[in-house]
């Protein structure tokens, strides 16, 4: 253990020489120590320990959070001239371990890196989903989940029995949305033994929790956190939903002409074709349901 520790320490300070050495100009921030930068400074409340950090530094703050480099930008007249003047040099995303995992290498819309691939991905999805032609095409079926809602609300009424609206109208969206995207409704228990909500918790967690591996890669492969171990896990559980939509889609009756077209089937009218701007396979089918 200690051969290890020298080991990551000489490189820690082989690697900070070179960043010294060809660092260009940065926003004034705190030094940090050797390995973990300022990593220690963040607390369980992240957002308090920066606007901290911000009141002595400044609206504009560098921090070294591990080997990672980091702009922290905490005025509005600051953030102004990153989002708006400046946003087409800050549109990027970094790349995290969970990009590989729970967007299938950074192929969807919330971690793709800005570029061709992001800008075609937000065309077809704004073209063949949110378009005011394609939202006038499932008018019916809007209709159909309505009646029945307002059905359940009737009939619970006229038993004198109490109905959570919240909980029905989220339903109502949920199911409208599986139509729209899917073709079809699914039941909680289709995607996993656990539940649509607790899966879809789990994902939001992981994506959101920091990795000590994104910082310091070298340990990143050790998986102290046991993060990665719960990212296959749900990797594996969404890979065989969608693979079990997608290949419901293919194997439909081509026949029915008047069948009106989800989103999966838009995607799949791409598969394979040489149209270069909606070039998509498989995984980038995956990665764009998992975000709608």
């Amino acid at each position: 253990m200690i051969w290890i520790a020298l080991f990551l320490v000489s490189l820690a300070f082989l690697r900070l020489w070179r960043s010294n050495k060809n660092a260009k100009k940065l926003p004034p921030g705190p030094k940090g120590l050797p390995i973990l930068g300022s990593l220690h400074k963040l607390g369980p409340n992240p957002h308090r320990d920066l606007h901290k950090l911000a009141q002595k530094y400044g609206p504009v703050m560098h921090l070294r959070l591990g080997f990672v480099p980091t702009i922290v930008v905490s005025s509005p007249k600051s953030a102004e001239l990153f989002l708006k003047t400046h946003d087409l040099v800050f549109a990027s995303r970094p790349r995290f371990v969970a990009d590989q995992y729970i967007s299938w290498g950074q192929r969807n819309l919330g971690f793709a890196e800005y570029g061709s691939y992001w800008r075609n991905m937000r065309k077809m999805c704004t073209l063949e989903l949110l378009s005011q032609s394609k939202i006038n095409s499932f008018r019916r079926m809007r209709e159909e989940e309505l009646d029945l809602l307002i059905k359940l609300v009737r009939e619970a009424a006229n038993d004198g029995a109490a109905v959570d609206l919240s909980v029905k109208v989220a339903t109502l969206i949920a199911d409208m949305s599986c139509r729209m995207i899917l073709g079809k409704k699914y039941m909680d228990q289709d995607l996993d033994e656990k539940g649509f909500k607790a899966v879809m918790q789990e994902v939001l967690h992981l994506a959101a929790a920091p990795n000590i591996g994104d910082y310091i890669p070298y340990i990143g492969k050790l998986d102290l956190q046991g993060l990665i171990r719960r990212m296959k896990t749900l990797r594996r559980i969404f890979d065989e939903f969608f693979d079990k939509i997608i290949d419901e889609h293919i194997q439909s009756d081509k026949g029915e002409v008047n069948k009106g077209k989800d989103f999966v089937d838009a995607m799949l009218d791409f598969v394979g074709t040489e149209e270069s701007e909606y070039r998509i396979e498989r995984p980038n089918i995956k990665a764009i349901l998992l975000v709608k």
